[in-house]
């Protein structure tokens, strides 16, 4: 599988909304079921972080050798400690596929 983000950085104002895109590929002939499993980094600002819509929520079926774009909305709340100058919102994906 191919996975990755659209965008690499992100200048952001805590209380705003932003989306950012995904891209993911299914480099097999076979269907593909997948879950991505998000990490925020430094550990202590997820609880500013809000994800409002997110490919994470959900298994992803992919189709052999099908391609997605898929957005993730959030926004950081404006309570955000000044510390935090950098957050990095990575994901993991896994594959799910049931084999027989």
């Amino acid at each position: 599988m191919v996975f990755r983000a659209e965008t690499q950085k992100l200048k952001i104002h805590p209380g705003a909304y932003y989306t950012v895109n995904f891209y993911a590929e299914n480099k097999t002939d076979k269907p593909m079921v997948a879950q991505a499993i998000p990490s925020i980094s430094p550990g202590l600002a997820a609880e500013y972080f809000n994800k409002t819509e997110c490919f994470c929520f959900t298994e992803q079926t992919f189709k052999p050798r099908e391609g997605k774009l898929m957005p993730v909305r959030f926004v950081v709340k404006p309570d955000l400690p000044e510390q935090y100058k950098t957050i990095t919102l990575a994901y993991t994906f896994f594959d799910k596929t049931k084999t027989q």
